[in-house]
């Protein structure tokens, strides 16, 4: 909370002062004029000597954040000033310091330029750290949900006034909208505009967009992940994977069900399942997907499958040629793709 100086102290007294006059002779018929004119003077000096101080802090505090030379053309720093001084809240100054030379370092147009200037204007300090909790929790991989959009969902569907007000602002003012979707969450779901996201870092630093700023845990990751099945070969498939892929160096996670995409993500997931040709002979495969957190865990995206006979296959037996090939195969798909991103 900024501590205000001796002499704005004085001001606030003679300004009580003017204020009880006035009061005072309100209800009495005859002049009053001159209690009013003196209760606004010294409002207005008390408002120039708080605008001159938010000026000062800005221009210090553009000095201390920019070692550099900072160049900014006359008619954005002005516009800047202007809702700088005008400005309901003495807290956005660090917001227009740090846009100021954020701007000042972009190479976007003029007309940008005044679009950000113009939208930290119209947002007040609440309405923006929402936009930035929003962000966090549709891009980030949060545990407890099981994906990001189920967060977001969380987050937008809080139903105070302050949070609703918010939101509502950031719709009106074409920073979010929403997503026309056969989701399966049932609530409204958003998407952040380009603008916003630039905005938003052009305010903040990356470490002020993680998970573990608003008390929240992130899914811990894994390289594979593997989804036990009930096939007859799957523990055979499961148990191969698994010492292959980790002797490669990789981090493999083996789970029943879907329920711990709640808690933990992987580069690649593994299943094993059986399927009926058109001829109605069987076959099993071997599927390996990717899948987008932000999306709910049913959307995903099969990279690569190997196929095998299912009938020929001996557990017991020396028939394992074609589903060890199938492994082999699995397993350095995987290998040269977690190879190839790094």
């Amino acid at each position: 909370m900024k501590t205000l100086s001796k002499g704005v102290m004085q001001h606030r007294k003679s300004l009580k002062n003017a204020a009880l006059e006035f009061a005072k002779m309100v209800p009495i018929a005859g002049p009053h004029v001159q209690a009013a004119e003196q209760f606004f003077k010294v409002f207005s000096e008390i408002n120039s000597q708080l605008c001159r101080e938010r000026f000062d802090d800005y221009i210090m505090g553009i000095g201390e954040i920019c070692e550099d030379e900072v160049e900014i053309s006359r008619e954005h720093f002005s516009a800047l000033v202007k809702k700088l001084v005008l400005d309901d809240e003495d807290k956005k100054t660090e917001y227009y310091i740090r846009l100021t030379v954020s701007l000042a370092r972009s190479c976007i147009s003029d007309d940008e330029k005044f679009f950000y200037i113009n939208a930290l204007s119209d947002l007040t300090c609440l309405d923006i750290e929402y936009a930035r909790k929003l962000y966090i929790m549709t891009n980030s991989s949060i545990s407890g949900f099981k994906s990001a959009t189920a967060a977001q969902v969380k987050f937008t569907s809080q139903k105070s006034g302050l949070n609703l007000r918010s939101l509502n602002k950031l719709i009106t003012s074409g920073l979010i909208y929403e997503v026309n979707t056969t989701h399966p969450e049932t609530s409204r779901i958003f998407n952040l505009t380009e603008e916003l996201q630039s905005l938003l870092k052009y305010l903040f630093h990356r470490e002020d967009f993680l998970p573990s700023i608003l008390g929240l845990e992130s899914k811990k990751h894994y390289d594979v992940l593997i989804m036990e099945g009930y096939e007859f070969y799957d523990e055979f498939c499961r148990t191969s994977i698994e010492e292959k892929l980790k002797s490669g160096g990789l981090s493999v996670r083996v789970e029943k069900n879907e329920e711990a995409m709640s808690q933990i993500i992987a580069s690649f997931y593994i299943k094993t399942r059986t399927g009926e040709n058109l001829d109605g002979e069987p076959y099993g495969v071997i599927e390996i997907f990717v899948h987008d957190d932000s999306k709910s865990f049913r959307n995903t995206e099969l990279v690569n499958w190997q196929q095998f006979d299912p009938k020929i296959i001996n557990l017991n037996g020396k028939d394992l040629l074609e589903l060890t090939q199938a492994i082999d195969d699995s397993c350095a798909y995987i290998l040269n793709r977690m190879t190839a991103s790094t």
